[in-house]
C-alpha cells in the first residue's frame, strides 16, 4: 500500500533537490555529465531526476548548460519541475537561469547575474514580482530541487574544505556553504561498483546534506538525513 505523504515532507523533498526536455547533441557540444537520479523519501520512491550538463562551443568562448526534468508523485501530490543554467566560459560562473514549477504549486523564475548582483522575474498564482539581491564574487547557483546543480558545488570544492556562495533563485536568498571532505566509500551503481568520495554540506537554515562523487566529481547519491531524503543516480 502506498503511503501518503504530508505536504510539508513534500515541501522538504522539493526543497532538496529539476530542469527542460533534454536535447539531442548537436555539432560543437561536449557531454560533461548526463543521466538520471531516482528520489526517494522515507525509502518510498517519489520520482526521478534527468538531466544533461553540456559545454557549448570550444576554446575561451564555451559555455556550461545544464538542464534538466524532476518529476514528483506521492499519490496526493504530482508535480513537474524543470530548469536551465547557462554558465560563462571563465570561471564557471552563472550568468542566466530559468525555472518553473507545475502542478499543484505554480512558479517561474527568469533571472540573470551581472554586477554582483542576481535579478530575477518571479511568476506564481499570487501575481508578478521583481527581486534582486547581492550575489558575492564566484556564487554558484544551486536551487530547491535540483540534485544535479551539486555537480558544481564538488568540482568548486575539490578535494580539500571550502566555503562558497550559493544562490538559492525559489527562497530570494544567498547563503554561504560548507563543503567538508568525510572520507571514502564503495557504492553500487546501476549494478556496478563505484569509489566514491563523501562530501558534508551545510548552511545556516538548512538541513545538513551528505555528497557522494566520484573521482571525476560526478554526483552519486545525495542525502538529507534528517528528512529522509536519498537521491540516488541510476546508471554511471
Amino acid at each position: 500500500m502506498r503511503r501518503c505523504l504530508t505536504s510539508s515532507r513534500l515541501r522538504l523533498v522539493v526543497s532538496v533537490v529539476p530542469l527542460f526536455m533534454l536535447p539531442l547533441a548537436v555539432a560543437g557540444q561536449t557531454v560533461v555529465d548526463q543521466g538520471s537520479f531516482r528520489l526517494t523519501l522515507g525509502g518510498q520512491e517519489v520520482g526521478s531526476e534527468s538531466f544533461s550538463i553540456r559545454q557549448d562551443g570550444t576554446g575561451p568562448s564555451a559555455v556550461t548548460i545544464a538542464q534538466g526534468t524532476v518529476a514528483l508523485d506521492t499519490g496526493k501530490v504530482a508535480q513537474e519541475i524543470t530548469s536551465w543554467l547557462r554558465l560563462t566560459p571563465v570561471g564557471a560562473r552563472p550568468a542566466e537561469y530559468r525555472l518553473s514549477v507545475q502542478g499543484t504549486t505554480r512558479e517561474q523564475i527568469t533571472g540573470t547575474v551581472a554586477g554582483g548582483r542576481f535579478s530575477a522575474r518571479i511568476v506564481s498564482p499570487a501575481g508578478e514580482m521583481m527581486r534582486e539581491y547581492l550575489a558575492r564574487d564566484g556564487a554558484l547557483i544551486v536551487d530547491d530541487g535540483l540534485v544535479h546543480q551539486y555537480y558544481f558545488l564538488a568540482q568548486r570544492a575539490g578535494s580539500a574544505s571550502a566555503r562558497i556562495p550559493v544562490l538559492i533563485p525559489r527562497q530570494s536568498r544567498q547563503v554561504l556553504v560548507t563543503v567538508k571532505p568525510d572520507g571514502t566509500e564503495a557504492l553500487e551503481i546501476g549494478g556496478r561498483r563505484v569509489d566514491a568520495r563523501r562530501l558534508l554540506v551545510s548552511a545556516t537554515g538548512s538541513p545538513d546534506r551528505q555528497l557522494w562523487v566520484d573521482a571525476q566529481g560526478r554526483v552519486l547519491r545525495l542525502a538529507v538525513p534528517s528528512a529522509g531524503f536519498v537521491a540516488t543516480r541510476v546508471s554511471i
